[in-house]
């Protein structure tokens, strides 16, 4: 029986199985790589296994896994910044750990749903981007309640800068408008906004008080400071609390959530 084997075909579908390889390996070593290394590294494997099937001598039983460890090498010091032996030892067996899960999955899609080898890839890719979207978005939840950010509030032709918590539990709302509320302290107001032209009374309720009110205050503007660039808030709400927000003094100003998400 004869059959028609297309170079292209094969390597597309080599080259995206080895880029899932890749990306599977930096989520297991919980490392950060660009882009591009993982796509030239996919493509070297994918031209490495074009030679293993074009070579008869590489499928000798005795060169297999010699092969195999030869190029599964050469896609890990591609891919990754290697320090040390054992550091590439350790990536080289986790991506034979991650070309065994593939394996596994490329298997179920082909036996359950019939699916050709690229169509599994596809499918196989598009449960792992949603995976990774879950644990991005759970691990950026984790995150919150621990995050700082520099945030400067301009007043009057003064500014100041304060350190802000990105408090999950700030659910204020300036009741007209609906706007987010930030907190401050009445300490770090003095000498910033001592002469105001207008304030207003903002309710709240917490643990242990079951309502009480907090003087609102619309600053000129705020800017925040995060790791993809500076956020600018015109006209932001601002509450003050006359107890200081921190035992440690480690922030001076709650953000709610929704402005740093």
């Amino acid at each position: 029986m004869d059959f028609i084997w297309y170079a292209d075909v094969f390597f597309l579908t080599e080259l995206l199985r080895n880029y899932f390889l890749l990306c599977l390996t930096a989520a297991f070593e919980k490392r950060n790589t660009f882009r591009l290394r993982l796509i030239l590294a996919a493509a070297a494997g994918s031209c490495g296994s074009i030679l293993f099937l074009l070579i008869p001598a590489l499928r000798r039983p005795v060169c297999i896994p010699a092969a195999a460890a030869a190029l599964g090498s050469l896609m890990v010091f591609l891919a990754f910044p290697i320090n040390g032996k054992r550091a590439a030892v350790r990536l080289l067996g986790f991506l034979f750990a991650s070309a065994a899960v593939i394996s596994g999955g490329l298997s179920f899609f082909r036996q359950f749903f019939y699916l050709t080898e690229l169509e599994s890839l596809l499918c196989m890719g598009a449960v792992m981007a949603g995976l990774a979207a879950f644990f991005c978005a759970a691990a950026q939840s984790r995150r919150l309640g621990t995050l700082r950010y520099p945030v400067r509030l301009y007043y009057r032709g003064k500014e100041k800068e304060f350190m802000a918590l990105a408090d999950s539990g700030n659910r204020l709302r300036e009741p007209v408008t609906g706007k987010p509320v930030s907190v401050i302290s009445y300490e770090d107001c003095r000498g910033f906004c001592d002469t105001l032209s207008a304030v207003f009374c903002i309710p709240y309720r917490s643990v242990g008080k079951e309502q009480g009110m907090l003087t609102g205050i619309v600053f000129e503007r705020m800017e925040i400071f995060r790791d993809s660039g500076v956020l600018t808030v015109e006209k932001p709400v601002v509450a003050v609390a006359r107890e200081p927000l921190s035992a440690d003094g480690s922030f001076t100003m709650l953000l709610p959530e929704e402005l740093v998400i």
